[in-house]
């Protein structure tokens, strides 16, 4: 726990949803598209979510993710209110989801993120967070999104 801050998995859909859109509308330079931002509130209701509260119980950040073949994670969505950024949240509820992703027999973790072929700094950010926490670069792959958004896939291996 940091400073009264609390993680937990978050069971209840309408709660997940909420979480999610409350955190995302504030991080615009990474979901300003809004039918991304609905589709994403939408689809975190039936995957497993993990949030750190605060003392007074508010969401202040949240990992939401998915298992592919039964032995990769894949980071489907995360964010951290901007108030909150670079105070070791992130990396708490990380932690959090990389215990549960080991516990359901995983041995990869994957995220897909804005590529470093495009220059933009909330990304360069974000990738240097992905890096901190043991993320390696895989592949940049133009045709997962667009030519202008391409996707880089950064994994970190779960077996030691």
């Amino acid at each position: 726990m940091i400073d009264g801050i609390h993680i937990t998995e978050i069971q209840n859909s309408g709660e997940k949803s909420s979480y999610a859109r409350e955190i995302l509308e504030k991080l615009p330079e990474w979901f300003g598209d809004k039918q991304s931002l609905d589709e994403y509130v939408e689809d975190v209701k039936e995957l497993p979510y993990y949030a750190a509260l605060n003392a007074e119980g508010k969401c202040i950040g949240f990992f939401s993710v998915k298992i592919h073949y039964q032995h990769t994670g894949d980071i489907f969505v995360c964010g951290v209110l901007p108030e909150y950024q670079h105070n070791g949240i992130g990396k708490a509820i990380y932690q959090a989801v990389e215990h549960y992703l080991i516990q359901m027999g995983c041995k990869y973790v994957i995220v897909k993120t804005l590529s470093d072929t495009v220059d933009f700094e909330p990304y360069a950010q974000t990738r240097g967070f992905y890096k901190s926490i043991g993320f390696e670069p895989l592949i940049t792959l133009t045709e997962m999104w667009n030519e202008e958004n391409p996707c880089l896939i950064m994994f970190k291996s779960l077996v030691q």
